[in-house]
């Protein structure tokens, strides 16, 4: 009555861990290119269902410990990469450097550099999340 259907697979081509962490650096480049200085803006968001304002979620923060330095990770989708390492999400480990846009920027140009000439295909060193295991899983019945 209304004709044949047919079924079509779609599949979606994804970038690579490293292309999607170089891209997510150079994202945050261009990011700070835009800004004045590394004063993180206030945003409103809902927590405990009252709207409250809150610091923007950025690749960076200003250091606790010293005012004239800033902390930062590299953040794949409020991820953070571990340069090969599992990262405890409750206490990662940052790099730091000068509390200034130029020094932060000139710090993520050289990672994205140094990160270019790391192999694509090493799993050990481009993932998120989880450590990758070689480990193979056996199936009981």
């Amino acid at each position: 009555m209304f004709g044949n259907r047919v079924t079509e697979v779609r599949s979606r081509k994804s970038k690579s861990v490293k292309q999607r962490v170089m891209d997510s650096i150079r994202s945050e480049i261009n990011l700070l290119n835009d800004r004045k200085d590394l004063t993180l803006q206030k945003i409103s968001k809902r927590v405990d269902g009252v709207v409250k304002e809150v610091n923007e979620n950025r690749f960076w923060k200003p250091s606790n410990t010293s005012k004239d330095k800033v902390i930062f990770n590299i953040k794949v989708k409020g991820k953070i990469f571990g340069f090969g390492e599992e990262v405890d999400r409750y206490s990662p480990k940052y790099f730091e450097c000068e509390n200034n846009k130029k020094a932060l920027i000139e710090m993520l140009e050289d990672f994205n550099t140094k990160l270019d000439g790391i192999e694509e295909n090493d799993d050990k060193f481009w993932f998120l999340g989880n450590k990758p295991t070689n480990e193979k899983v056996e199936e009981t019945a």
